[in-house]
Parts: structure tokens; sequence; C-alpha cells
């Protein structure tokens, strides 16, 4: 590996590949390794964190006091003098510098002008082209600040290749306007899950993981289920997750009268035992609702690819990009927005012989985005 020392800064609520990239570099045993993490706003706080690897071992590690009561553009500052702060404290010169998203890159490029960090690299997580956020203001801002990312970073690395092709259309910025361009997509780590063969799954058994939003289509399952019990007595829909529309999605359980088919099962904490359930699933489902959703077309849902490295066929509507690629090599199908199309598609995978099909051909069509073969690929 040509770098010895890395920064990576990241804003997060929940596990993103940051931590991943952090485990590669660890498992590496790369000399320093530096993750700077700060709370969304959406985070039960607001607090910003600093872990020091040596060696691939946790050296040492600190934080911010919590500032959820401050302005939010008095939480930006704090989040850049604690960045200029741990980087001064650390007195290490990085060799490369990962960041998360745009504020995070601003931050890496004003590093780099000090001569503390040579080489930036921003790893976009999301595009959204119009409404970001529900102020006219902040997304003005988004924009400006992630167009100064793009135009500045030593290397672009965008999640999924739909990203590139969206900021020339909605912002009319050029392909060759980066310094360096790279699609590096949202992995898995293959290795550590446990696979179950169709004989060994809970049969008749749906799963759905993620943020419980409107957005992300839990409702159309919902509705489907009394037609799909007159098929099936014994089918189970379980829901891995939490979120605001949770309370609306629990209402309509009990106005459809299906409360025996429908488990709301939580947030999964440990990777481990989340990747365990989903595992034993007989089928999956991502039904994102293109109207609502302007982050998924562009970016690369990690529901999706946890689905299929845990060996599970997958239903999705056809709004991320690969959703196509998927249904091309069986191992997962495209369904509409409507129940009629949930209950068609789902009764053939539930089938023996098409269900163990699809999960040969997931854990196949997996192999391509393991974690360690995107890093490795990198060059860094």
């Amino acid at each position: 590996m040509e770098y010895r020392d890395f920064l990576i800064i990241s804003h997060k609520f929940l596990p993103q590949p940051d931590d991943d990239l952090v485990l590669y570099l660890n498992k590496k045993k790369i000399n320093d390794v530096v993750h700077i993490t700060h709370a969304f706003s959406d985070a039960p706080d607001r607090i910003s964190r600093c872990k020091w690897y040596k060696n691939g071992d946790l050296y040492r590690e600190w934080e911010s006091k919590d500032y959820i009561k401050y302005p939010e553009v008095l939480i930006y500052i704090k989040e850049f003098f604690f960045t200029i702060n741990s980087v001064f404290k650390i007195k290490i010169k990085f060799d490369f510098c990962v960041c998360m998203d745009g504020m995070c890159t601003f931050f890496g490029i004003f590093l780099r002008s000090l001569k503390k960090v040579k080489k930036v690299s921003y790893w976009a997580m999301d595009f959204v082209p119009e409404n970001r956020f529900g102020s006219g203001i902040k997304n003005f801002f988004y924009h400006k600040i992630n167009t100064f990312g793009y135009k500045n970073a030593d290397e672009m690395w965008d999640l999924s290749p739909r990203m590139a092709d969206a900021r020339e259309e909605f912002l009319g910025i050029k392909k060759d306007s980066y310094r360096k361009h790279k699609v590096v997509p949202y992995g898995m780590w293959v290795d550590r899950i446990k696979r179950y063969s169709y004989e060994e799954c809970e049969k008749n058994t749906l799963v759905f993981m993620g943020h419980l939003l409107e957005k992300q289509g839990v409702q159309l399952v919902l509705d489907a289920v009394p037609e799909i019990i007159k098929k099936i007595p014994n089918f189970k829909f379980k829901i891995i997750g939490t979120g605001s529309y949770e309370d609306t999605l629990r209402e309509k359980v009990k106005e459809l009268n299906i409360e025996k088919y429908v488990y709301f099962l939580g947030k999964i904490e440990k990777n481990e035992d989340l990747e365990n359930e989903i595992a034993k699933s007989c089928v999956a489902i991502a039904p994102y609702i293109e109207k609502l959703d302007t982050w998924t077309k562009y970016a690369d849902p990690g529901k999706v690819k946890t689905y299929l490295a845990c060996g599970v066929p997958v239903l999705l509507t056809d709004v991320p990009w690969n959703a196509r690629e998927i249904a091309e090599n069986r191992c997962g199908r495209v369904i509409r927005e409507d129940k009629e199309s949930v209950v068609e598609e789902l009764l053939k995978l539930l089938r023996k012989k098409e269900g163990q099909e699809f999960r040969n051909n997931a854990l196949k069509f997996s192999e391509n985005f393991s974690f360690i073969k995107i890093f490795d690929s990198l060059e860094m």
C-alpha cells in the first residue's frame, strides 16, 4: 500500500462505508488511521468524535461536548474547529484524507492548504438535484459546498455511476472537470455472513430492512399482505428498523387486521445479528417510491447489497441504478409500485425451485461488491 497515514472525516447517524474503510485499513495494519465523525442533524446528539488507530489497534480517542441545542451554523463551526484541532493535536502529516460529504471535503481541503494533508478524496454518498433539505437556503449552500469539493478534491469517488451524469445534467459540471474520478460503490464483508439454503431458511418469510420513511414503500407491502395470506396462510413479514413513519405503518397493520403476520423487530444494533436475521429469510424487499425518493436514484442503496450478500433474493422497484442488472442476473425481480405486482412476484420467489436458484445467483452476484475487492482496487 502506497500510503501509510490516513485521515477519514464524515458526518453520520447510522453506520456507513467510512466505518468499513477504517476496518479495512486497520486489517492492513496501517501506521496511523484517524477517524473523525460528526453527528448528522437527525442524530440523537451533535457530538464530534475522534478515534486514532495505530497499526490496527485503537490508540486514543476523544470527543466534543454535545452542541445539540446550538444553532446549526454554530454546530458546523464547532465541527470545523474540532477537526482542525484534532489534526494538530495528533501532529502527523497525513498521506491521504477521505471525506464523506461536501462539508467534510472543505475541512480536508483546508487542511491540505495548511500542509497537514497531502491528498484529499471526496467520497460522495448521495446526490440530490433539487430539494435535499426543506430549506431553500440549505439547498443553496449544499450545492455550493459540494461543487467546491467536486472541483478541488484530488480524487472524486462516486457511490454510483449515475452521480457524475446527474451533476452534468443538473449542475453543468462536466466529467472532465474532476482532477481524478472513480466509482467506489457500497460493499459488503461477504466472508463474515452465514448463509442459508432454501431448505434451511424460514419458509414464506419476507424481510424489509431500513429507515422507516414513506419513500421506502413498506406501505405497499402491507397493502399486499391480505392478498398474500389467501395464498400462503403461514406468511410472515419482518420489518427491521425504525423511523418517523413507523406509527403510520403500525396503524395500517391494525386497519388491515394483519397483526399476526407482520413483525416489527426494531433496530438491530450488531451487524452480524442483522445479517443473520436477513439471511434466514426467504425473500427480501426494497420497494422505493420513485416520486418521493430523491436519494436512491443516484446513490447505491446499501440495503439491496446487504440482502444479496446474505444470499437472499430481492424484490425491488426500478429506482436504484442497478435494479435491471439484478433482475438480469436472476437474483431479484423488479416490481411496479402497486400491491398486485408485489403479490405476483413474491409468490414466484417463494417457490422452492426459483427460490434456491435465485439464492445461489445472489451469492455469486454479491462477490462483485466485496469491500476487500473494492478497496484493493483503489491503489491507495
